[in-house]
């Protein structure tokens, strides 16, 4: 732990620093708090201990100016007799602690050590935040339709083609556009997604198209949600909502790549792929006169159907496992167990929320807040339950015991390579 210590006194300076390096830590001293800002630029710190009152930039502008850095910093500020009050507007002002002179050697190094522990756990949540998110965003599973959709989503992230998505509420149709964007030439560029069953006809075509200023009374020049999009990527959820009067200037907007805001006169360029989702087939909306056919077929580079949950059978215990894991780690929370039983319960339900629904219990169920399914999935402790928990832990103990060797491990448990691959693939277990 890097430690940056302040103060204008070089005596107290290199008590300060023997302190801390006594308590475990690298010091690094400064006489002038504007060194300290230079060196934190270039190379942040774990923590900054610093005395409040010094000549030139003093304790409260170091804190403005580490704050402006866009690190997280803790600063621990040293104040003498009387500056309560100022140490009070230092905490408020972004300081973590402060300590009154004359303090306690060993308090120090108590509240020093205090503060580095509360750095280390944001720092750790921050982290598992973003892998959450980027775990999140991964399309689990070795069913063959998952398999299938894993490559057509591969095949077509780097085409400039245009994607319908459709699929149950649910099916992850969102994570899909994402990970189009994610693997396509235009992942550096925005993401844009716009929820069209959330939208009033009166507003649709300002949101989409943008307005010009004055366009009406009040109004003020804005650009819409194609131009948001520009070099990126649209997302349009639930397309089947798009209001008929608007499918058909849309249609004019996709085939020229061009848009008018409403209230001017002139075309803007567009360069963007655009994703559409739809809870329902599109074609049965075209024979119900509710979605124009030209618009389908404008927006249908390629179309790919997402499969429900329910048919994905060992996919949602591998799933389900998935999003109980990180939820654990989120909340410092031991990995839950997925039993047998468990496995079983969760295939028999039929999820009609699909992984939405999924994620949510297994996310309940990490937090021992437990899994409450309907009649559709009924627990039981059977016979042959309890010989799978025994399958089970042998199977996994073999590979544990022979990570390279699927072989050995069947050799080890006295049966065939086959029956110990058709029972790995049955219980979920990953060689």
């Amino acid at each position: 732990m890097t430690i940056f210590i302040v103060d204008d006194d070089a005596d107290h300076l290199t008590a300060l620093c023997d302190l801390v390096d006594v308590g475990g830590h690298a010091p690094t001293g400064f006489l002038r708090a504007q060194d300290a800002v230079a060196a934190a630029r270039t190379a942040p710190p774990d923590a900054i201990l610093t005395d409040l009152r010094m000549p030139g930039m003093d304790g409260m502008a170091l804190i403005t100016a580490i704050t402006a850095l866009g690190h997280d910093i803790p600063i621990i500020m040293l104040t003498g007799h009387g500056d309560v009050t100022a140490a009070v507007q230092a905490i408020q002002a972004g300081a973590e602690d402060f300590l009154e002179k004359p303090y306690d050697a060993q308090h120090l190094l108590s509240v020093l050590n205090r503060t580095l522990r509360a750095k280390a756990t944001r720092d750790e949540v921050a982290r598992l935040q973003t892998e959450l998110a980027r775990k999140s965003e991964t399309i689990l599973g070795e069913s063959p339709a998952l398999v299938a959709l894993r490559n057509q989503l591969s095949a077509l992230a780097p085409l400039n083609v245009d994607v319908i998505l459709t699929g149950e509420t649910g099916t992850g149709k969102e994570l899909s556009a994402r990970a189009l964007h994610a693997a396509s030439p235009r992942a550096h560029g925005p993401y844009v997604a716009l929820n069209c069953a959330a939208l009033p006809e009166s507003l649709f075509e300002l949101e989409v198209f943008g307005h010009a200023a004055a366009a009406f009374p009040g109004a003020q020049e804005k650009p819409g949600k194609l131009e948001a999009a520009n070099g990126g990527t649209l997302v349009l959820d639930e397309v089947e909502s798009m209001p008929l009067p608007v499918q058909a200037k849309f249609l004019r907007t996709l085939q020229e790549r061009q848009v008018e805001r409403l209230g001017e006169n002139h075309l803007r360029p567009l360069d963007l792929r655009i994703v559409t989702t739809s809870k329902t087939d599109l074609r049965q909306c075209i024979a119900d006169k509710t979605f124009r056919a030209d618009l389908f077929y404008r927006l249908a580079g390629a179309e790919l159907r997402l499969p429900p949950l329910r048919g994905l059978g060992p996919d949602i215990a591998l799933i389900f496992a998935h999003y109980a894991t990180l939820a654990a780690r989120l909340y410092g929370r031991a990995a839950p167990d997925i039993t047998i039983s468990l496995r079983r319960d969760l295939q028999r339900h039929d999820w009609p929320g699909n992984i939405r629904e999924l994620k949510t219990a297994a996310e309940r169920f990490a937090l021992g807040l437990g899994l409450s399914l309907p009649d559709d999935a009924p627990k039981g402790d059977t016979l042959p339950d309890r010989v799978a928990e025994y399958e089970v832990r042998e199977i996994t103990a073999a590979l544990a015991r022979y990570p390279q060797s699927v072989e050995r491990a069947a050799q080890s448990l006295g049966i065939p390579r086959r029956t110990l691959a058709d029972k790995m693939t049955r219980y979920g277990i990953k060689g």
